[in-house]
């Protein structure tokens, strides 16, 4: 509770408290702190001089503590007040969710009204959000009802929440219906529908509401090049990108940091550097998230220099960005600089989560005589940090031993796992029983895989290489007739190459004969010159 706070644990500077004859300036005292030590400094000074009893000092208390993510100090103020108004109710609702707690947002809700306390915008539009974190498509309802019967005209900030809590709920029609109440185009609105239709994949529809809007903004292009990403469209949401920058619409942080990742994707790299000397060339500050950005597309594209260079510079560092950089390294093979920058990271003081440890393991299986190295790290993640293993640590250990030859251990550890180990488990025992020809353990995890993915081309495909690699042509073959009578799906390998800014893919077995007369036709060329 808030009485509980002592005075004696916080720093010895301190804010000046005014008389009591003065406590409205209590609300401008609060604005001036900038740390969670200020506020409670402040707040434990309040206890003391009796001054947090007078209106309206606590409820500004529970706003200072929610917009330092402090929700379980914000809410042991609010329960203290005799008889919360709707302005400490709203902070307090959007607190909650703010602080992944929707449904205590909504039980909130429900008594500020028991309590008689009449909701305003500010509500509705908090409270939609709780719906939307929880696809709560019933009491969403019930909220636009309100709105509905309190005889609110179309509100941009509440209609934007109701749209989006729609789209949330799968409700697209309501969605649609709730755009159409604006008796004129609403931008806001509509940016919110078109990220509602990119959410659930409604991609053409997205792109006709926004080429028939007559107004957009910069919101507008973010919703429709971050939309496409997600949609796994990254020429189009390239395409797009490049159309923003024509209409000499300047990019927010979204709309950069979403071009970026489509061109990692890519392997465009060309786009991701002409993103980056924008970015210097405009003066953009480069936050943690662009910055992260930055170092995971150049990785991607194969210019991780380039991406440590980035990260080198860099004011701050999250453990987003940690992650990023040692992923990249170990994408690119370069073990020792990922053990390195592992260091560096704790002795910073910065806790490594599951991802870091996903790439170190994976840095690991892909350098020679690195298993002891990889148990050390694996031991260290769940001892001394308390990370417990999910499937993909075990995939990386069960590939670093694999890789190194040792079937047996792998084999064993997968049956210690804790929870049925999935097919990235048995699929990489199988790759490694290819490699060393150990047919009665593949032929083990084959069962296991065909068992979790009855139907999977992949496997099969995995299986028979296993087989004619250690000379078992005949049963090869049968395989191989099995995926073509069942019309099984395979994977075949894919690779680009970026030609003036254009990304052209080439995939095994597909062949355009017009490229391939031009392909062939240049290699003569080549050759005879």
């Amino acid at each position: 509770m808030a009485s509980s706070v002592s005075p004696q644990s916080f720093p010895k500077q301190k804010l000046h408290i005014p008389s009591p004859k003065t406590p409205a300036k209590i609300p401008d005292l609060l604005q001036l702190c900038h740390s969670f030590q200020e506020v409670k400094q402040l707040h434990a000074q309040l206890v003391v001089s009796g001054l947090l009893d007078r209106p309206p000092n606590a409820g500004r208390l529970v706003e200072s503590y929610v917009s330092m993510s402090q929700i379980n100090f914000a809410f042991s103020i609010f329960q203290r007040l005799p008889s919360p108004d709707v302005f400490a109710y709203n902070t307090m609702i959007r607190g909650l969710t703010l602080g992944k707690r929707p449904h205590d947002s909504l039980l909130l809700y429900d008594k500020l009204l028991a309590d008689g306390v009449a909701p305003d915008n500010y509500t509705y539009t908090f409270v939609l959000k709780a719906c939307s974190h929880l696809e709560a498509l019933s009491e969403g309802k019930q909220v636009h009802g309100r709105i509905v019967k309190a005889g609110i005209p179309p509100d941009t900030h509440i209609h934007s929440s109701l749209i989006h809590m729609y789209t949330a709920s799968d409700s697209i029609a309501c969605a649609e219906r709730a755009v159409a109440e604006f008796p004129v185009e609403n931008t806001l609105a509509k940016n919110s529908m078109i990220s509602g239709y990119l959410r659930k994949g409604h991609v053409e529809k997205a792109r006709r509401m926004f080429d028939t809007m007559g107004a957009r903004d910069v919101a507008s292009w973010s919703a429709l090049v971050t939309g496409y990403t997600k949609n796994r469209m990254y020429s189009e949401a390239l395409a797009v990108f490049c159309e923003m920058m024509v209409s000499k619409v300047h990019p927010n942080e979204s709309t950069l940091v979403s071009s970026l990742s489509a061109c990692a994707h890519l392997g465009a790299l060309d786009q991701g550097r002409w993103i980056h000397a924008y970015l210097d060339k405009a003066g953009v500050k480069i936050s943690v998230t662009l910055g992260t950005a930055l170092i995971d597309m150049y990785a991607k594209c194969g210019s991780i220099e380039c991406g440590y260079q980035v990260f080198r510079y860099m004011p701050r560092r999250d453990i987003v960005t940690w992650g990023a950089i040692i992923s990249g390294f170990a994408m690119h093979g370069q073990a020792e600089k990922c053990f390195q920058l592992f260091d560096e990271m704790v002795a910073a003081g910065i806790h490594p989560n599951e991802v870091i440890f996903v790439a170190i393991l994976s840095a690991c299986s892909h350098a020679a005589g690195c298993v002891e190295l990889g148990h050390r790290y694996f031991n260290q993640m769940i001892h001394d940090f308390g990370i417990r293993p999910s499937i993909e640590h075990y995939g990386c250990m069960v590939d670093l031993l694999g890789r190194a030859g040792q079937l047996s251990e792998a084999e064993e550890l997968i049956e210690s796992m804790p929870e049925v180990p999935n097919s990235i488990i048995w699929g990489a025992l199988l790759g490694a029983c290819k490699t060393y020809k150990d047919i009665r353990r593949g032929n083990r995890a084959f069962r296991h895989l065909i068992e979790l993915e009855p139907m999977s081309g992949d496997r099969y495909k995995q299986a028979g290489l296993m087989l004619a690699n250690a000379g078992e042509k005949a049963d090869a073959i049968k395989i191989s007739k099995f995926i073509k009578e069942n019309d099984l799906k395979t994977t075949c390998g894919t690779s680009s190459v970026e030609v003036d800014g254009v990304v052209h893919e080439f995939t095994v077995g597909n062949i355009d004969p017009h490229k391939l007369r031009e392909i062939q036709g240049l290699w003569k060329g080549l050759m005879n010159n």
